[in-house]
């Protein structure tokens, strides 16, 4: 791909990702997901690495990715890599702060709209749907990793019991013993280096 393809589809790919992406982080995985492994950018076991390193590294998801992503598109060379991750990581964050500036204007305005009310009310199960999809994402590379788009069969094949065992563990200490999230990541660091 010529540099200055890489940086236009890297500019829009983010731009978009940072316009479309309601509910925060966690939603926007999926709509990440979509934009850079399908665009043939980083394949999905990448990808995967990425957030969870996103997750463990101070700033949002998307803007923690869209650095790593430009720097990988438009790399080896350091230059091309800086430009790439500064592209992306100003596209994706432009159109929040646009937005944001739009709406500080008028806030009260907007709060007490039924119509902007009604259109918050109606993005809520499109933002459960994108977390939800994030989560079978991360299920099936962690679970069920190789399989592709193989059936049931191809996917029991392929299951990996200690990754789920440390999922429920985790899960169990985090939810039931109110465990904070940055115990929890370190154990699971550990857990992982272990295994």
């Amino acid at each position: 791909m010529a540099a200055n393809d890489a940086l236009l589809g890297i500019m829009y790919g983010f731009f978009k990702i940072g316009l479309f992406s309601f509910g925060g982080g966690l939603a926007m995985i999926s709509i990440i997901e979509q934009e850079v492994v399908g665009r043939g950018w980083i394949p999905a076991a990448e990808y995967a690495r990425i957030i969870t390193i996103s997750q463990i590294t101070p700033g949002p998801i998307a803007v923690n990715t869209a650095t790593y992503v430009g720097a990988r598109v438009c790399g080896p060379e350091f230059w091309h890599a800086l430009l790439g991750s500064f592209v992306a990581t100003f596209s994706v964050s432009l159109p929040s702060f646009i937005l944001v500036a739009i709406v500080a204007r008028s806030f009260k305005k907007f709060n007490s709209s039924l119509a902007v009310q009604g259109i918050l009310s109606g993005l809520r199960p499109a933002v459960i749907a994108l977390m939800l999809t994030a989560v079978f994402f991360f299920m099936k590379v962690t679970f069920f990793p190789g399989t592709g788009n193989g059936g049931l069969e191809s996917m029991l094949g392929h299951f990996k019991f200690w990754p789920t065992m440390l999922t429920a563990l985790l899960f169990y200490l985090h939810y039931f013993r109110n465990l904070g999230a940055i115990p929890l990541m370190l154990l699971a660091g550990c857990a992982g280096f272990i295994m």
